[in-house]
């Protein structure tokens, strides 16, 4: 009884120092300093940007709002501290204006979209944010590394079911992914019907605009049963990750398009998706992957621009660098 007192005990105080730390470290926390909350905040907001971008089917002026919240927060950045996300902005804004412009569209907000761009024009930043071309013969470079650079989140389906040989070959590629002890907690949940695949994407809540063309989704989980002590109380979702990521490459190996979508929910709204979907209650959700054949070409995808290697890369006691 005394050892499993002291378990739950010890479970108890690592999650109470797991929530300090979010609390002290999160991006509302006043406690972080603002350029480096900015950072994070500018990029999110600009991807929805490019996301509305390379979705199959674009509104004229989508995401006033969100427009609006990126030009303010440009206003306000110190791109000394990071140029990524002031690249990024500008090259989405940029592509934002390009798109309307084509169509002859003109609105008050493009003007000011226009103005923001000729006066960061002076200092001299590159635009890198935005969209860019997919090709399918990308999916078969002779560099290992450019294979691995070529995948791209791609949001343009033609809406068919894959054929179950097909699921099964991506799945059984992904199994390749490591996992802790070779626990392998990770399942993958395959939905094709339209009614169940429209419930859990309003769910997650993060695919409008072409949730439509979704004619395939994975749900990836990892069974909470696989773990013990309270150091692996995150073992859950690093195992679910890897196997995640090994889903995604093994679709991009066949010529699938593959779209990650984060379960960033609440326990109740995941409670919701595990009954619409029929899973397990001891599964943890991990992420939903939207999946299938791609639309005939121009395909676009988001051009989700990288960090320089030197803003993550850390060297400690190393030889060289």
């Amino acid at each position: 009884m005394f050892s499993k007192a002291a378990k739950v005990l010890k479970f108890l105080s690592e999650y109470s120092q797991d929530l300090w730390l979010t609390l002290r470290h999160n991006g509302y926390s006043p406690l972080v300093e603002r350029r480096r909350r900015q950072f994070y905040k500018l990029i999110i907001e600009t991807h929805t940007i490019e996301k509305g971008l390379s979705l199959p089917r674009r509104r004229a002026l989508f995401g006033r709002d969100k427009v609006r919240f990126v030009m303010s927060t440009l206003e306000s950045y110190d791109p000394s501290f990071s140029p990524l996300p002031a690249q990024m902005a500008l090259g989405a804004l940029d592509a934002y204006l390009r798109f309307h412009r084509e169509q002859d569209i003109e609105d008050p907000l493009l003007d000011e979209v226009e103005a923001v761009l000729e006066r960061w024009r002076d200092h001299q930043v590159e635009f890198r944010g935005g969209i860019k071309p997919f090709k399918l013969d990308a999916v078969n470079p002779t560099s290992p590394i450019a294979w691995l650079q070529s995948r791209s989140s791609l949001r343009m389906f033609d809406g068919v079911p894959v054929s179950p040989d097909t699921v099964r070959e991506v799945v059984a590629a992904a199994q390749s992914a490591p996992s802790q002890c070779n626990r392998q907690s990770t399942h993958i949940h395959l939905y094709q019907d339209r009614e169940t695949i429209d419930s859990l994407l309003a769910l997650q809540g993060g695919s409008r605009g072409f949730s439509e063309h979704v004619g395939n989704l994975f749900v990836v989980t990892s069974e909470i049963a696989a773990w013990g002590g309270a150091g692996q109380r995150n073992q859950t979702y690093v195992d679910g990750a890897l196997f995640s990521m090994c889903v995604l490459l093994s679709c991009h190996s066949i010529g699938l398009g593959a779209c990650p979508l984060n379960l960033a929910v609440t326990n109740a709204v995941e409670r919701k998706i595990k009954e619409a979907g029929g899973i397990p209650t001891g599964e943890r959700l991990i992420m939903m992957i939207a999946f299938g054949n791609m639309i005939s070409e121009p395909l676009r995808v988001a051009a989700s621009p990288r960090r320089a290697l030197d803003e993550i890369l850390h060297w400690h006691r190393c030889t060289a660098s």
